[in-house]
């Protein structure tokens, strides 16, 4: 049985190897993956993905280097104009490496995710903006690039709780409202209605296999 803290670690050396393999283009690891570094200096247990925001204007740099990193491949099925996801099989245990590629007008004091969690692309309603205030410039002195704050950034994205560990679309769900991230708590019973909808899920879905 492939547990957790296999998953948690294969995608951490997902994350060393990607960030070196791309050390020259500009980007910063974002979403989830910055909020398990920020939080626990780790990628969150459970997880199975890294994500990293790339400047639009270097997305055929890093496609074309990450073709040259054999053991990922071009998941073309949800990979679009914006975003790019790659899968890594490795003992059995399969990881994602997420590319969210944002827009940088240097006219705004934003930038632009347009694929974010919703993958809603061409609908400007849904596309999330970031200060640059927070962002830049990128604090590359690390073994991956971060935002310039990495604390503002996950409240940016989480709300002042941030820093309290909290299941995805199961304490809470994620909403987009005037392109800023919103963040909807589930009541202790609806955490716990949503839990059970989940294990059944996972059990019909294996029962289908």
């Amino acid at each position: 049985m492939i547990s957790e803290k296999n998953i948690q670690k294969q995608n951490f050396d997902n994350l060393l190897k990607v960030s070196y393999s791309i050390k020259n283009i500009e980007y910063f690891i974002f979403y989830g993956t910055l909020l398990g570094i920020t939080r626990d200096n780790n990628v969150i247990k459970g997880d199975d993905d890294v994500d990293f925001m790339v400047n639009y204007n270097s997305k055929k740099l890093l496609l074309k280097k990450m073709s040259l990193i054999k053991t990922f491949k071009l998941n073309k099925k949800v990979s679009n104009n914006y975003f790019a996801q790659y899968i890594k099989i490795k003992k059995g245990i399969k990881t994602f490496v997420d590319f969210y590629f944002y827009l940088n007008d240097s006219k705004k004091n934003y930038i632009i995710d347009r694929h974010n969690w919703l993958g809603n692309i061409n609908d400007k309603r849904f596309a999330l903006h970031f200060p640059k205030r927070i962002i830049f410039p990128i604090n590359k002195n690390g073994q991956f690039n971060v935002p310039k704050n990495s604390k503002l950034s996950c409240q940016y994205l989480y709300g002042k709780t941030w820093s309290i560990p909290l299941k995805k679309n199961i304490n809470y769900r994620a909403e987009i409202i005037d392109n800023k991230p919103f963040l909807v708590r589930r009541s202790y019973l609806g955490s716990i209605t949503r839990r059970v909808k989940e294990m059944l899920n996972i059990i019909n879905y294996k029962k289908i296999v």
